[in-house]
């Protein structure tokens, strides 16, 4: 491997590029001199591993801790978040490893605290595409959903009742907008329709 070039990043470090396109990795100033990295010369592949072993995995667990630290991260999340810091695949891959190895990263309890945490606002379809866009694999949101006991009727019946007693009168503007505001949280337009009639709350079509 031969050191493309070296780039200052921040105050004390260097970015490490074997090519033209993105670093390799990430280096302390002082560290790069203690392996003597220069542009241009050959990284020997036991300097290299020994800088990966040495250095890079670890800086990457423990960023990975202080990441989970901060608040709970799919495995997308963190490999995304150590890609972002210029973390080499190989210390990724470790650092992710460790973590649920020690079951800090644990994307079916994600999966279920999350949906239980947004059941109360949010529709199951919303639910599931916040999951997937997180990067938890679909079979995995699926058996959360069906396990997760969410009842949208309910959901809906007391998105409803916090604005407006069962027994009401909405005018229709007033109506549009509560419908839309549920939809808008992923629920079907027939289910919200349909709590509407059961809590009694009577559309009027007049004009003002």
């Amino acid at each position: 491997m031969v050191v493309f070039r070296l780039e200052p990043f921040k105050r004390s470090k260097l970015k490490v590029y074997f090519d033209e396109d993105a670093p390799a990795f990430v280096l302390y100033k002082k560290e790069a001199e203690k392996y003597d990295i220069r542009e241009g010369m050959e990284l020997p592949e036991e300097k290299f591993k020994e800088i990966l072993n040495e250095i890079l995995i670890k800086r990457a667990i423990s960023r990975t801790l202080y990441l989970l630290d901060a608040s709970a991260k799919t495995e997308q999340q963190i490999r995304k978040k150590l890609k972002e810091g210029f973390y080499p695949e190989e210390a990724i891959e470790e650092a992710v490893r460790y973590a649920k190895s020690k079951h800090y990263i644990d994307d079916e309890y994600y999966a279920s605290a999350f949906a239980g945490q947004k059941s109360a606002s949010k529709s199951k379809r919303m639910i599931k595409n916040e999951l997937l866009q997180r990067g938890i694999d679909r079979d995995t949101v699926d058996s959360v959903l069906a396990d997760s006991g969410i009842d949208e009727k309910k959901t809906i019946e007391k998105l409803i009742l916090r604005k407006h007693p069962a027994g009401s009168s909405l005018d229709i503007k007033e109506a549009a907008k509560l419908m839309r505001s549920l939809c808008s949280k992923g629920f079907s337009y027939d289910d919200v329709k349909a709590a509407v009639e059961e809590l009694h709350i009577d559309i009027t079509y007049k004009s003002d």
